[in-house]
Order: structure tokens, then sequence, then C-alpha cells
């Protein structure tokens, strides 16, 4: 894992976007299935959320080559709708992140923190959150 992703999974991320919560999830739902770290994709799956509230989202790894997916748990991403209306994305620091399950898994961050990066790299694309410029493929 590069010194950059640590430093970013180890304080943990939080950026507003100017869109609502219907239209981040459909982002989600367009960007999640294309995003990949060498042999593994990504699924993220709702945990709990309360509505109108705080949602906390489950991020798992898979296999890319094997038929059967078995998920290993990376960490959470917990998005919110503040009182404007606009979602906040957080990715809590990874000392605050718990896993359920016995399958939790880390690599030294190396999967959590490409799927960090591509999740940053998918809003800037869009022009939702200002970045210097394209963070690396981890």
């Amino acid at each position: 894992m590069s010194s950059f992703s640590m430093v970013l999974l180890e304080g943990g991320v939080d950026v507003e976007v100017d869109v609502d919560f219907a239209d981040m999830t459909a982002i989600f739902d367009e960007e999640f299935p294309g995003y990949t770290c060498g042999e593994f994709g990504f699924t993220v799956t709702p945990g709990r959320g309360e509505i109108g509230g705080q949602w906390i989202f489950i991020v798992s790894a898979f296999s890319l080559l094997e038929v059967q997916r078995e998920l290993i748990s990376l960490g959470r991403m917990e998005v919110e709708v503040n009182r404007y209306g606009n979602v906040s994305i957080s990715i809590p620091p990874r000392a605050e992140q718990t896993v359920p399950g016995p399958d939790a898994a880390d690599w030294d961050g190396k999967l959590f923190g490409a799927f960090v990066f591509q999740l940053l790299n998918s809003l800037y694309e869009r022009g939702l959150i200002e970045l210097p410029g394209i963070l690396p493929k981890v």
C-alpha cells in the first residue's frame, strides 16, 4: 500500500457532494461495478440506515477469477443526508473500522485503499468534488 493511501485510510475521508441521496445511490450503482484492484472486484451492500439520516454500507471484495463470489469484508462507508439535502460521504479512520464476520481482512489496506481512490476519482470525474488530479490506481 502506498504511503498516501495509508495516510488517507488512517485519517479517514470526508467529502460533501451537491446531490441528493437518490442521485448518489444511482451514481454508486453506475460506478461500483467497474471498480477493480488486480484480480478483485468490489461490492457495496447496505448495512443499517435510517430514512432521511445516515446509512452504513459495507465494502467487500471478491475474486474476479472465481465463479462463486466469496466476499471479503474490507470496511465501511457512511452516507448521510445533511440539512440542505446534500450527501456527505465518510470513510471512518481505519482504527475505527469494525467489520462484522470472521472473514474480515485487511491485506495492509491495499484493497480498501483501491476502493477509496476509485470512489474519489469517480466523484472528481463527475465534477462533484475537487482534487488536484486523478489519484493513482493502487
